[in-house]
């Protein structure tokens, strides 16, 4: 039996916002009723490529999923165009970072970086697609964040479409306490 709740060997979450962000992802994977997600189908593909790509790229990696989850919190929404202003692709550097030490590491970030430029389609209903935006958090915030982006370069492939709801059903690997269960 593990003596934190959620198990820190899993989810640390030190900070304030972590526990906040895990209780409201938690509470919304509960009730199974998410947000809604707003924009064109390409303002929600460059939402969901910069949602991967910030991972490298901002001084707090918290940053974006922080503003998401307020808009959640605050209005029920998720406003991709209004998003998408604030982060666009350029502010995601592509220099290799101090955490690519392994080749693993590499890949993810060289991933990173394509992902820019590959003009993917993640195809799926709005749902589908909230559901995958609070598992992506809900990864972001475990110990294994980086193999979250991992396992969507290996279900891209050479492709350039990723169907959402095989997204999900992936990303139940990552969710350690059942949450959406």
């Amino acid at each position: 039996m593990a003596i934190h709740d959620p198990p820190q060997n899993r989810y640390s979450l030190f900070e304030k916002w972590d526990k906040d962000a895990f209780a409201l992802i938690k509470r919304l994977a509960k009730i199974g009723k998410y947000p809604k997600i707003t924009g064109s189908p390409a303002d929600i593909n460059q939402f969901l490529t910069t949602l991967i790509r910030t991972q490298k790229s901002l001084h707090d990696w918290r940053d974006f999923p922080r503003d998401i989850l307020a808009q959640i919190r605050d209005f029920n929404r998720i406003d991709t165009v209004d998003l998408n202003r604030k982060y666009p692709p350029e502010i995601i550097a592509k220099d290799m970072p101090e955490w690519a030490t392994y080749e693993g590491d590499k890949i993810v970030s060289n991933f990173i970086d394509d992902l820019e430029v590959k003009q993917v389609q993640f195809m799926g209903k709005g749902q589908e697609i909230t559901e995958f935006i609070l598992r992506f958090i809900l990864g972001q915030l475990g110990h294994d964040w980086e193999q979250t982006i991992f396992m969507i370069y290996e279900m891209l492939g050479n492709g350039k479409q990723l169907q959402v709801s095989e997204l999900n059903r992936e990303m139940e690997d990552f969710d350690y306490c059942k949450l959406f269960a």
